[in-house]
């Protein structure tokens, strides 16, 4: 099978500092996000005390703390929640995070949770580093028979999303697609940060046969009872990324694919523009 490498090289971010600071996240300070994020719902995702948290132009960056699905609990370097419009009156997402960061400490990998603006639904991705055997391929190359086995098949591979930026912002953090801050998140965007090149392996949950919430009339709606289309939360999605970091360090050992963890995935074949 051939390789069909993509732009490896990846350029360093300004070194620019924000100008904002970090506040301590006190019980005092949880009181006022909550106030801020609209309900107490997001803070139950964050277990534990302490951390820190800064604003900028409607986005909250919360680091120094975990982040806990209904199934799984991750080591978040940092946590995302974006203002928007509130995609309907009642739904999971409302109190989910729109990013979760950290490095999965059974694999060693950066793992990244998403959601995309403005439809709301999530993603996952995974990054590797130059020596993995997977660094450098386009995910339409990569053939199922390596095992790969992901909800809706892999649909994104690219090197870190770090191209130079005049001013470090929130906003630009808060959807990149790049290294995971070690620790306490800095200030400034370079650093704190792993500089290895990485490759960025990534599925997305806007399939036929899942419910995206910014899209109640797009046809994942009427066609929703022939495809059982349901919405993908974040412990969904967690489990998803973490099955993928395991896939991909069996591939780095050259291990067999372990069994994958949670229930059967929806079968690709439901969506005519992956299945045909």
């Amino acid at each position: 099978m051939a390789k069909n490498r993509i732009g490896a090289t990846s350029t360093s971010p300004s070194t620019a500092l924000a100008t904002i600071k970090r506040k301590a996240l006190t019980p005092s300070g949880e009181v006022t996000l909550a106030k801020t994020l609209g309900s107490e719902g997001p803070l139950a995702k964050m277990p534990g005390t302490g951390g820190e948290v800064i604003h900028q132009s409607g986005i909250v960056r919360v680091t120094g703390r975990d982040y806990a699905t209904d199934a799984e609990t991750v080591p978040a370097s940092e946590i995302y929640f974006v203002a928007r419009k509130k995609l309907g009156n009642s739904g999971p997402w409302l109190n989910e995070a729109d990013k979760v960061a950290w490095i999965d400490p059974r694999t060693g990998y950066e793992c990244i949770m998403l959601r995309h603006d403005p439809d709301g639904f999530l993603s996952g991705y995974v990054g590797v580093p130059e020596d993995h055997p997977l660094f450098g391929w386009d995910h339409e190359a990569i053939a199922p028979e390596i095992g790969i086995d992901v909800h809706g098949g892999l649909t994104y591979s690219r090197i870190c999303n770090d191209e130079p930026s005049p001013q470090w912002s929130l906003e630009a953090e808060a959807h990149r697609i790049c290294h995971v801050v070690v620790g306490h998140a800095s200030l400034n965007t370079t650093d704190d940060r792993v500089h290895s090149g990485q490759w960025w392996l990534g599925f997305e949950c806007n399939h036929l046969y899942d419910v995206v919430p910014g899209r109640p009339q797009h046809r994942q709606g009427f066609m929703g009872a022939e495809t059982h289309a349901e919405y993908r939360d974040d412990a969904y999605v967690v489990r998803e990324i973490l099955n993928l970091a395991a896939q991909l360090k069996a591939l780095a050992l050259g291990e067999p694919v372990p069994a994958r963890d949670g229930p059967p995935l929806p079968s690709i074949g439901l969506d005519p523009k992956r299945g045909g």
